[in-house]
């Protein structure tokens, strides 16, 4: 069940950004000047780069900027979870030995 949670993690927000483009990509064209920075976040920061997109051409408030922070901590979270759960499974491996 964490692997299909974890799994839906990782295709949902990128599926969100390939529709969002495709469906206004005008909204992407005035967000980034260059196609690195959403390539980028496409492949590290997915849930960044749709809160940065959603917000930015009107402007960060405080509540904005609370959102990109939990959103950055999400992705951290993505990357982190593989990690720490590995980490266990490799003491154990190597323990049994």
């Amino acid at each position: 069940m964490g692997c299909a949670i974890t799994l839906l993690g990782v295709i949902i927000p990128r599926v969100l950004i390939v529709a969002w483009w495709l469906n206004d990509p005008a909204r992407w064209g005035s967000v980034f000047d260059f196609w690195v920075l959403p390539l980028f976040g496409f492949f590290f920061f997915p849930w960044t780069t749709i809160w940065f997109v959603a917000f930015q051409p009107t402007g960060f408030d405080l509540f904005s900027i609370i959102l990109l922070v939990f959103a950055f901590m999400a992705d951290l979270g993505t990357w982190g979870v593989g990690f720490f759960a590995n980490r266990e499974q490799a003491t154990s491996f190597y323990r049994d030995r």
